[in-house]
């Protein structure tokens, strides 16, 4: 998103957004360096959602209709999983998971309200997904013990995410990308839990992470703006 991106609602430049982008990254860099130190807290949960919300300002001035609604509630979600993960009590993680859960059930609804599921960059996108999702299962779920079903009705609703993504109208690259890149991120989450640790872990985490949610939130908007005619 640039610039000279056209508003869905005015029609006219939305150059504000700039200086959310850079809010965006200088917010999530801050994140990942305090917690990259160890530092934790209620208030490092707080700045854990600080990008999230600033994707979310974005979506709300660029998006309208269902779009705009589903990719808030979408990122909303994320966002209370995002503080669940961060909090320490009982259960903290099937908790997380859940809100993650609906985040991307969330994200798959939006997209499979234009999905094409014919074409052949649908197929080879869906077989690399489903070829790379089969392998992490296979790695995970023989040590997820008591948590091997959450963990797998988990992997349905990010793959299913993710095939939606590819199966989008617009042929979105970015679509594609930011649900490849939280499938990545979601994977190290569950290497690192139920396999072996994985070096700097949090911190790989966490870059995947925004990252995904970043493309997922402007390809969202390019691909609406190109199906407004803008």
């Amino acid at each position: 998103m640039t610039a000279t991106a056209a508003s869905p609602h005015t029609g006219t430049p939305t150059a504000s957004n700039n200086g959310l982008l850079a809010a965006f990254v200088a917010s999530a860099a801050l994140y990942m360096l305090l917690d990259g130190i160890g530092l934790n807290g209620t208030w490092m949960a707080a700045l854990k959602i600080v990008p999230i919300a600033l994707l979310a300002v974005i979506a709300r001035r660029e998006l309208s209709g269902s779009t705009r609604v589903l990719t808030l509630a979408a990122l909303g979600f994320s966002a209370l999983g995002d503080v669940l993960l961060a909090l320490e009590f009982p259960n903290q993680f099937v908790f997380g998971l859940g809100a993650f859960l609906l985040a991307q059930l969330t994200y798959a609804g939006n997209f499979l309200r234009t999905a094409q599921f014919g074409s052949r960059r649908f197929a080879l996108r869906g077989l690399a997904v489903a070829t790379a999702a089969a392998l992490l299962a296979k790695q995970v779920l023989p040590g997820a013990g008591e948590l091997t079903l959450p963990v797998l009705v988990y992997m349905g609703a990010i793959v299913a995410m993710a095939l939606s993504a590819a199966a989008h109208r617009s042929g979105s690259s970015l679509l594609f990308a930011g649900a490849v890149t939280f499938l990545v991120s979601d994977a190290l989450i569950a290497l690192n839990r139920f396999v072996d640790p994985v070096p700097l872990a949090g911190s790989w985490i966490m870059l995947t992470y925004y990252v995904a949610q970043a493309l997922l939130v402007v390809g969202t908007i390019r691909a609406h703006l190109a199906s407004r005619g803008a």
